[in-house]
């Protein structure tokens, strides 16, 4: 792996740019929306006890669901997120492991989303990354977050040259993991992911992986076909 800082990155239609302060009130702004944050929750770290409930007792769901309540309500008011949102930017600045781009429509200043990769927490290996996204509801379904994923994956792949890529989404979360498949990576398997449904149920999710090797061999396969 290459130790290389982000950049700028542009497509047709976008521009991803490094983080700024002044951006993370509109990012809050869509992630704070239920459509968005559904299939979102912070680092296990913050919520240690909501990710040791591994029953589904009724006892157990309940106490997911209030730890789930507990977050959504903590995330509706910016006094009480700014200082996280302040704190990710500041730490970023510090060498960080983690890569992320805020996502603009060429042309514009408001933010529309945002995209990161992330260290996967189950290898202490900084060449193996996880990856997340979000983008505000009514520009979904113009293929935009494709264009940012695919922008995304050339710059780790190719310049900061990392191993691969190891993440999921929620089986019921079609449209983040059809853009995964979309992307070139392959199913993996089934286990039970991080979120939960109204009843306080653990939601299946699917694994995908993509490594370096296939993605530049999918990218070399497309360019023949053209």
């Amino acid at each position: 792996m290459n130790k290389v800082k982000p950049i700028e990155l542009h497509t047709e239609r976008l521009e991803l740019r490094i983080p700024k302060k002044e951006d993370q009130y509109y990012l809050w702004c869509i992630l704070k929306q239920k459509e968005v944050n559904e299939y979102y929750m912070p680092l296990p770290s913050r919520y240690e006890e909501y990710y040791k409930l591994e029953g589904n007792s009724l006892e157990e769901r309940q106490k997911r669901l209030e730890y789930r309540n507990d977050f959504q309500n903590k995330l509706q008011d910016w006094n009480k997120q700014e200082k996280y949102y302040n704190m990710k930017v500041d730490n970023l600045d510090k060498d960080s492991n983690m890569y992320t781009w805020t996502i603009f429509l060429k042309g514009f200043n408001i933010p529309i989303g945002q995209i990161t990769v992330q260290p996967n927490d189950k290898y202490n290996n900084p060449d193996i990354r996880d990856i997340g996204w979000f983008i505000e509801p009514n520009m979904q379904k113009q293929g935009l977050m494709y264009e940012a994923a695919h922008a995304v994956l050339d710059f780790m792949f190719e310049e900061v040259e990392i191993e691969k890529i190891d993440t999921g989404a929620a089986v019921i979360n079609q449209g983040s993991w059809k853009l995964m498949e979309k992307l070139g990576m392959e199913r993996t398997g089934e286990n039970t992911s991080p979120y939960i449904d109204e009843n306080g149920y653990w939601l299946d999710k699917y694994k995908y992986l993509i490594t370096q090797e296939m993605y530049l061999e999918n990218k070399n396969n497309n360019k023949k076909s053209r």
